[in-house]
């Protein structure tokens, strides 16, 4: 599940995100014929830029911050925190999904890994964290479109095409993104805190990416029973456009 999950079976018109996998119509077809059959939908979301924030979100996220219990951060991005700041995300995260369907805590080389590929990619404004009471219980990640950023290097990064690459990402910015990681803790999850949690730092990560110059976003992927997450990502004015299915058989 921290890979690339699913079969795309609809949103075939538009190219796929970062780390996000696509497929042709017809895959589907042969697959079902091979005695597979479906055991869970993944919803990935399209978040346009121009969307603006629902006055009922406002409502909710202004309340949470009036009474002072919830204050937001950026990850801090230098050598001597980053690694404790990933394992304070990763934290939130087996606590947040550690219910969901098909979930896995990430192992200790999955983390390092995830790590080194955030701290080349991630602007610290990229990352948002908030806290309830002094303590992290929710953070969003976003990460740019890297499919976007190498769409016309054809595969080359020689002579220039990683002189290109290395300047879209590192100063001219993609004009997609993609969020691909998104918790709030499991004891939070079902209270109007949570709700106003998880819409803040979706919020504040938006904020910083409009200013940026992006078009839109993907908000991705969402396991097609989470009604609450389906829900908040609603009320922000994200649809869903895309759908990813997981496949199961039986071995004899």
């Amino acid at each position: 599940m921290w890979d690339q999950p699913g079969l795309l079976v609809e949103g075939f018109d538009t190219p796929p995100s970062v780390m996000m996998g696509h497929a042709l119509p017809y895959f589907r077809r042969h697959i079902e014929t091979a005695g597979y059959t479906p055991i869970q939908d993944l919803i990935a979301y399209h978040y346009p830029a121009d969307t603006p924030l629902p006055e009922r979100a406002g409502r909710i996220i202004a309340r949470a911050k009036r009474q002072g219990d919830i204050t937001l951060r950026n990850i801090r991005k230098d050598r001597k925190h980053f690694d404790t700041e990933i394992a304070l995300i990763l934290d939130i995260v087996n606590d947040a999904w550690a219910e969901n369907w098909g979930f896995v805590s990430m192992t200790q080389a999955e983390a390092e890994h995830l790590g080194a590929l955030f701290r080349f990619l991630l602007h610290p404004n990229d990352v948002a964290i908030a806290e309830h009471k002094g303590r992290a219980a929710a953070f969003a990640l976003l990460i740019p479109n890297l499919n976007e950023a190498i769409a016309d290097l054809r595969g080359r990064l020689a002579p220039l095409g990683w002189a290109k690459l290395l300047w879209r990402l590192m100063f001219a910015g993609t004009r997609t993104v993609r969020l691909p990681l998104m918790g709030v803790r499991k004891a939070l999850q079902n209270s109007p805190v949570g709700a106003a949690l998880a819409l803040s730092v979706i919020d504040a990560t938006r904020a910083f990416q409009v200013a940026r110059g992006f078009k839109h976003g993907e908000l991705s992927w969402v396991i097609d029973q989470n009604v609450r997450m389906k829900h908040i990502l609603q009320m922000l004015g994200a649809r869903a456009y895309k759908r990813y299915r997981i496949y199961e058989k039986p071995l004899h």
